[in-house]
């Protein structure tokens, strides 16, 4: 996973700043790189059925078991998804081939999705084929990218992600421990790639690299939207269901809220106005890391949001949306912490406090969605007065990481 180089072409200037601020002045032209292209935004469409396909695996197998075969692949095609935005981050997708490989890896990601109810079965092979196929692609596309330091990179970067996809590939073939073991293995080679490695040589384009994770966000946020319609289970809308939808959908908007609300500028500003060497370590830390946390909390609230409407006046699944929520909320507030773009106590006690209210309201899918929701309300008012606080008064500015 890694990242980047000036675009050939003239870049399109995004001002880090109001007209006449002095940062605007001292921007550098790869700061200032093209949005997110429209073949980069279809993508990004094939990760919503992942998601689909890692809920479905959670809901349809209770315990720790199911939970971790869904959770485990999908960790491991974050890694690579993610290595796919660092790639168009240094390599513009604007060239015929480029975009061929992009819809040939599409494919692959497709094929893992399909997959990936049997990732941990020996007739589940496809998984690993599929993720050696997309760290091929990554391989043979970031070799085209015009920074030296970037084709360098991957070049010690992929052999990391080449292993992983073999243990991943093995792993179905051996004995349940050895199944196990291997697919641990598999996550913690990819993660810990860049460290280990100690990859290093890439620049991060800040206005398309925050805009990109930020959509991969908003895309899989989709997933709990189709849950709601998925609880909803072709029912007749009454009063009780179109009241659960519309609690399912408020705790949907305040999870997009929390991410969305008042980020997008400070985040930018802060990989704008990190030193160039240091932007990598910050991608890898607060976009792949604690993006990986974030989705697997929007995943449980996907399953979450889609077992209590399914079940508005009966017991639900005591843990799944509460512990989504606050995955997810640490998930951010790991983020924020790393990029200084904001208090984070909100999103800390909000975590705590969710989890045990969830699973107290669990014996009725609408209180224990009315329990989310309020949590989030309440989060995010107390939010925005801790961050008129901490960016009060005009001297005061973002801090960086």
């Amino acid at each position: 996973m890694t990242t980047s180089s000036a675009p050939a072409d003239p870049p399109i200037s995004i001002p880090l700043e109001l007209p006449g601020d002095p940062a605007d002045a001292s921007a550098t032209a790869a700061e200032r790189s093209p949005g997110v292209t429209p073949i980069e935004l279809f993508f990004d469409l094939v990760f919503v059925f992942v998601l689909t396909q890692a809920t479905h695996q959670v809901e349809s197998h209770a315990g720790w078991a199911g939970l971790l075969q869904g959770m485990l692949p999908l960790a491991a095609m974050w890694w690579m998804f993610g290595a796919f935005s660092w790639l168009t981050n240094a390599v513009r997708p604007d060239a015929v081939v480029v975009r061929l490989l992009l819809a040939l890896t599409m494919t692959a990601f497709f094929v893992m999705g399909l997959d990936l109810p049997y990732a941990f079965d020996p007739d589940g092979w496809a998984f690993g084929i599929a993720f050696l196929v997309a760290v091929g692609m990554h391989v043979a596309l970031f070799l085209t990218a015009t920074e030296a330091s970037a084709r360098s990179g991957i070049v010690r970067l992929a052999p990391f992600n080449a292993v992983g996809g073999v243990l991943i590939l093995v792993a179905p073939h051996l004995p349940d421990a050895g199944t196990w073991a291997c697919w641990v293995a598999a996550v913690l080679v990819l993660y810990l790639s860049m460290v280990v490695g100690r990859v290093r040589g890439f620049v991060v384009e800040p206005h398309h690299f925050v805009e990109r994770h930020g959509l991969i966000i908003l895309i899989v946020l989709g997933e709990s939207v189709v849950a709601v319609g998925i609880g909803a289970g072709g029912r007749p809308v009454d009063w009780q269901l179109a009241g659960g939808v519309l609690l399912g959908i408020a705790v949907a908007t305040g999870i997009w809220w929390a991410y969305f609300g008042e980020d997008d500028e400070r985040t930018v500003r802060a990989m704008a106005d990190a030193p160039v060497e240091r932007r990598q370590t910050l991608g890898y830390v607060a976009f792949g890391l604690a993006h990986a946390v974030m989705i697997a909390g929007i995943v449980l609230v996907a399953a979450g949001i889609s077992d209590a409407i399914h079940h508005l006046g009966t017991d639900t699944n005591r843990w799944w949306l509460g512990a989504g929520v606050a995955i997810f909320l640490l998930g951010h507030a790991w983020h924020r912490y790393v990029l200084g773009t904001g208090p984070v106590a909100a999103r800390v006690g909000a975590a705590a406090v969710v989890v045990p209210l969830a699973a107290l309201l669990a014996p009725r899918g609408w209180a224990v969605l009315t329990g989310a929701m309020v949590v989030l309300v309440v989060m995010t008012v107390l939010d925005r007065v801790l961050a008129a606080r901490e960016f009060a008064g005009p001297e005061a500015e973002p801090a960086t990481a």
